[in-house]
């Protein structure tokens, strides 16, 4: 409460007329008096010049024996001077410079006193008065103004005493009799002490009331008394009644009383008129610098004004005059706080908290400040303390729930946020906060329930319509997240970030127009913003647009050029677009600026990789994991580094490792499935796809490894197998078929086709080989015009030799779906080929949204696409014999007279007669890759070894030249002595085709037989002995054995399998025999006749073409040649 002003009761004796120079020196003050403090002044009052007769007349008994005159020297008469020119700073300087020299200077201190008076520090000035009276009694002038000093003083009994005693001793005049007048007025004015002490009594009482009505009748009695007046003030503001008026009074009876300063600028600053409460305040701090509550009362209304700087420095003059002075610890906290120095902030509250440990309100102020500065811990026991001390703070529990959240304790937050909500039901932040703890837990339901409840208490709150916007499109309801985010924009049509979100909700919605719209709308709005423009770089990235997502990079990184992960993002565009040297120059500059940006550094490794720097990549990882040895991505990249190092276990440990650290990294579980598929072990690939789609459904990717994995199961039959399939349109064609636009091509079933092929395969592979032969005989009057869309940066001399042929060539893998089927469109293709199906690079997707009338699949895998958007598949009758597969394919089936064509390598050599005539044992043999032998294949084989048990096998086409670890415990399993058999690694093709003089017969792997190396072993004079299985992939052996009139290599099971390799083995000779009529048979049969394949394949894509042209739909058909390829007739 504002402080009683209390009369001072004690007395002050009267001076004799003469001092011993003993008395003297007990009278005064020894000790040199400290310096007063000179501000601002309230009013100029005249200097004082002695001689002493200047003011009054002394009657001569009382000066009789008076001193001389003390000569004014010239440093008294600058002061003089100094002081009569209202200069008071330079006139004090030099007063006290004269006391310095002479404490008992009566002039001096007399000066002084009056000096300090003008200036409004009468009690200040008392003890110089009191001094040059001392020094010298007989001075009339001293007493008069010794007296006129304490009654202004307020010290008014005592002023009167003095003045009677002056009177007494002679000093009887106007001046003296005008000063005792005034002072008896003052007197009689006052409460009598009776009364003072009444009202002090009730005070101490809590007797408020009774306290006000006393004062109230006291103001009435002494109209002009400051202390009635003060007393009425402290009684209202104690009872929570309006003092102003009060204090008000106060202050006008008493202007240089610093307390009714003080109290009349606290009674303005409640009343929120900071500049009149500062101007109060600063008043007070003129009468008294020392007035601690002054100095924090000042700070707290510059604070509320915004005038921090000025704040803190009140606060610490309060601090510095009381250092324990707990609210001003805690008030100069708040203010450090605002200025954002948290960490100031936080040593100014455990100040506070030091001197008053209870107080609920610095501890959560104290935590606020510790979760600024992410110190999560620290800041949870702050919280707890507060509740501890005051359970029911709303806003402890919300920070708190805050504070847990920071830590990563979701739960802890969710059930903290709820006792907040608990406590008040109709808060919106609370909701919204709630579900943002919620979507960390990933409680999406939930979440967005919270942020509903949220804006159904605010709908303009726009944080929660952000937050609800974003988890409805990472939830993929897109209409939803464009409706929220748009109400953002709405209500913040300025600003860039909610623009920004827009465009993520369309950029997620594949609405790609208006998305990019809203991020240039967002740099149109903030552009100095690099976040905004990186934004928009990233989208350009996602949809695969990278030289312009480059060009925004450095457009972001010339606004800000010290973001270490701009640089970062810069590299990966660079380094989709093999500018190498450019993005690891963009990931070294990353880690310039953060040298722990673990992603920039794992970056960097990767960009190493890519050049086949294996070594360094694999380095480059490790360090990664040295920085951080839970930074799953560094595992993956290191795992994919051992893939290509040929280790194959340890690159699973890896991506085991990274599904450790994180269960929901989805492209571990494709990489796990593609390393168990490269080293034979099927069903744990399959497994680790089903367990990868658990997580991720809608990873077509994932799907579509899948799909070709189980193809090479032993444990599906084909009706499973075609389900599947199925599935993968169910899960992924239907959305996308809603979006088919119609097609604008001409219906003329004569004109010039245009024919376009889409493959990631247009380079050294299979697919080529099979394609060349039949486009290099394409006739001019097919009238088919050609075009590769080519989803591979991978270029070499195939790939040139495939762009002499098609005349219009698209590189299209930095292409997003969307994207290549509008480049599709725009090329007007009218019928689009896939030679992919469900192998790598595939872009089934583009073709789920039809952008071709006609669409077909062809060579590049062996099963139904499962997509109802391609119509056709092309096979023959020995691949794809309707009545036995038409039932496995979503497609119709369109019979060529051979699938594929085959095309020897030049680099073949001659044949060479059997080696089981020089040998004298039979030699089998495998060129199929890794994923194909699995472990029933392993013990088929082994079937045959022990059968025949002089034989040997070679197994070519290894990762490396040794048994993989593999298929050597399989082998070892089945009994199959290590000497028996001979591992070849991959080599060049004139290698390849020599390893063939070394074999007999090869055999076979199932399900997934082999094509190309079955054509290039007959090229070589070596049959392969197969089985006719269920599906496509498994009748590959079948159809080309067949096709070249070698049904005695065909068995109908294993046992039969078995059986006919030991005939063989039996009868080197007719081995012999068959090994110099393979070449023969190859190019007697279809499959050696490319412009017959060509032939079937022009006139099919013709009539696929005009049923198009006539609204009539896809059905199955053998397409139609002149002349059929006769029997081959050996």
């Amino acid at each position: 409460m504002p402080p009683v002003r209390r009369p001072d009761c004690s007395k002050t004796a009267t001076f004799p007329h003469a001092l011993t120079s003993q008395q003297h020196q007990v009278c005064i003050a020894t000790a040199f008096p400290d310096k007063f403090h000179l501000e601002s002044f309230s009013e100029a009052l005249p200097p004082v010049t002695i001689p002493f007769a200047k003011y009054f007349n002394c009657r001569p008994p009382m000066n009789a024996t008076a001193l001389p005159t003390v000569p004014l020297d010239a440093e008294l008469q600058q002061a003089i001077t100094e002081h009569q020119a209202g200069r008071f700073a330079e006139a004090e300087e030099l007063y006290l410079a004269i006391l310095q020299a002479q404490p008992y200077h009566a002039i001096a201190n007399h000066n002084m006193g009056l000096l300090a008076g003008q200036v409004g520090q009468y009690q200040a000035g008392l003890p110089y008065l009191h001094k040059a009276l001392s020094v010298n009694p007989d001075e009339g002038q001293f007493w008069l103004s010794y007296a006129d000093g304490l009654l202004k003083a307020g010290e008014r009994e005592q002023a009167l005493e003095i003045v009677t005693a002056a009177i007494a001793r002679g000093l009887d005049n106007e001046q003296s009799q005008g000063l005792r007048s005034r002072i008896e007025t003052a007197i009689a004015g006052t409460p009598t002490a009776q009364e003072t002490q009444h009202v002090i009594e009730l005070y101490q009482a809590g007797r408020h009331a009774e306290l006000e009505a006393a004062s109230h009748a006291l103001t009435q009695r002494y109209p002009e008394s400051d202390f009635a007046w003060s007393v009425l003030g402290t009684a209202l503001q104690l009872q929570g009644k309006d003092a102003f008026e009060a204090l008000q009074k106060t202050a006008q009876l008493a202007p240089n009383d610093a307390e009714a300063h003080g109290n009349l600028g606290t009674a303005w600053q409640e009343r929120g008129m900071y500049d009149q409460a500062i101007d109060s305040y600063t008043r007070a701090l003129e009468l008294n610098p020392d007035f601690v509550e002054a100095h924090g009362n000042l700070a707290a209304a510059l604070q509320a004004q915004g005038k921090l700087e000025q704040a803190e420095e009140a606060y610490r003059q309060a601090l510095a005059l009381r250092p324990d002075y707990a609210k001003g610890h805690f008030n100069l906290g708040n203010t450090l706080q605002s200025m954002q120095r948290s960490a100031e902030a936080v040593a100014c509250y455990q100040s506070a908290l030091a001197l008053l440990p209870g107080d609920a309100e610095i501890y959560l102020n104290l935590g606020n400040a510790q979760q600024d500065l992410q110190q999560w811990q620290a800041a949870i026991v702050s919280y707890r303390a507060v509740l501890q001390l005051a359970p029911h703070t709303t806003a402890a529990h919300a920070n708190l729930a805050a504070a847990l959240h920071g830590a990563e304790d979701y739960a802890g937050a969710v059930a903290s946020y709820r006792r907040a909500i608990e406590l008040h039901p109709d808060d919106a932040k609370l909701h919204n906060n709630l579900g943002r703890a919620l979507q960390s837990l990933d409680q999406a339901e939930e979440a967005i329930a919270a942020y509903e409840r949220a804006i159904a208490l605010d709908g303009d709150f726009t944080q929660a319509l952000s937050n609800l916007g974003l988890l409805q499109c990472k939830q993929k309801n897109y209409t939803a997240a464009i409706e929220y985010c748009a109400r953002v924009l709405r209500l913040q049509p300025d600003d860039a970030q909610a623009s920004g979100q827009l465009a993520i909700a369309y950029g997620a919605a594949e609405d790609r127009d208006n998305a990019l719209k809203y991020f240039q709308q967002a740099i149109d709005l903030a552009p100095a913003s690099a976040a905004s423009h990186r934004q928009l770089a990233d989208y350009y990235s996602t949809i695969k647009r990278h030289p312009l997502a480059v060009e925004v990079y450095r457009r972001a990184l010339e606004l800000d050029s010290g973001d270490s992960e701009t640089h970062n993002h810069l590299g990966v565009a660079l380094q989709e677009l093999e500018q190498y040297d450019a993005a690891t120059a963009a990931y070294e500059r990353a880690l310039a600026l953060e040298p722990k940006n673990i992603s920039a550094l794992c970056n960097l490794g990767s960009t190493q990789q890519a050049q086949k720097q294996l070594e360094q990549a694999k380095q480059t990882y490790l360090a990664v994991l040295e920085i951080d040895p839970a930074f799953e991505r560094a595992y993956f990249a290191l795992g994919n580094c051992y893939v290509l190092m040929n280790e194959q276990l340890l690159a699973l440990e890896c991506y085991h490792k990274t599904l450790e650290i994180n269960p929901d990294y989805r492209d571990a579980y494709v990489n796990i499935s593609a390393t168990f598929s490269n080293i034979g072990r099927i069903e744990e690939a399959i497994e680790a796809c089903r367990k990868g789609l658990a997580v991720c459904p809608l990873w077509e990717t994932l799907f579509s490894n899948y799909l070709f994995l189980l193809s090479h199961s032993t444990e599906i039959d084909p009706q499973a197998l075609y389900a599947e399939h199925q599935r993968f349109s169910d899960t992924f064609e239907t959305h996308i078929a809603k979006e088919h636009a119609g097609h604008s091509n001409v219906r003329d079933p004569l004109r010039t086709l245009k024919v376009g092929f889409v493959s990631g395969d247009l380079h050294n592979h299979p697919v080529p080989h099979f394609l060349i032969p039949i486009l290099e005989n394409i006739a001019d009057s097919a009238k088919l015009s050609l075009y590769a869309y080519h989803n591979n940066p991978q270029n070499d001399d195939i790939t040139k030799r495939l762009r002499e042929v098609i005349p219009h060539w698209r590189q299209v893998e930095h292409l997003s779906d969307p994207d290549l089927g509008q480049l599709i469109r725009d090329d007007g293709i009218d019928i689009l080929i896939d030679l992919s199906g469900h192998t790598g690079k595939n872009r089934l997707l583009m073709f789920a949204a039809k952008p071709a009338p006609v669409q077909v699949s062809w060579i590049g895998y062996p099963l139904t696409t499962g997509l109802q958007s391609i119509d056709y598949y092309l096979g023959d009758q020995f691949f794809t014999p309707p009545d036995e597969l038409g039932d496995q394919f979503s497609e119709k089936l369109l019979l060529l007279p051979a699938c594929v064509p085959f095309l020897p390598s030049k680099l073949a050599p001659a044949v060479q007669p059997a080696p089981v005539l020089t040998n004298g044992y039979i030699t089998f043999g495998s060129f199929n890759r890794t994923n194909k032998i699995n472990r029933q294949v392993i013990a088929r084989w082994a079937r045959v070894l022990r059968a025949v048990p002089d034989a040997k096998m070679i197994v070519a086409a290894m990762p490396k030249s040794e048994a993989p670890p593999q298929l050597a415990a399989w082998f070892a399993e089945e009994g199959i002595a290590p000497e028996r058999l001979t591992f070849e690694g991959r080599t060049g093709m004139a290698q390849f085709m020599a390893i063939h003089h070394r074999i007999d017969i090869c055999l076979d792997a199932f399900p997934y037989c082999g094509s190309t190396t079955t054509l290039h072993a007959l090229w070589m004079g070596v049959p392969t002995l197969t089985t006719a299985g269920p599906t496509m992939p498994s009748r590959a052996g079948n159809m080309i054995m067949r096709q070249v009139e070698l049904d005695d290599f065909v068995a109908t099971d294993e046992d039969d399998f078995v059986r006919r390799s030991m005939a063989m083995a039996a009868n080197p000779m007719l081995l012999g025999a068959y090994r110099f009529s393979m070449r023969h048979r190859l190019e007697r049969s279809t499959l050696g006749k490319p412009k017959l394949i060509t032939e079937g394949l022009e006139n099919g894509l013709r009539i696929i073409w005009q049923r198009w042209c006539e609204g009539l739909p896809p059905v199955s058909f053998e397409a139609p040649v002149a002349v059929p390829n006769p029997p081959i007739g050996l």
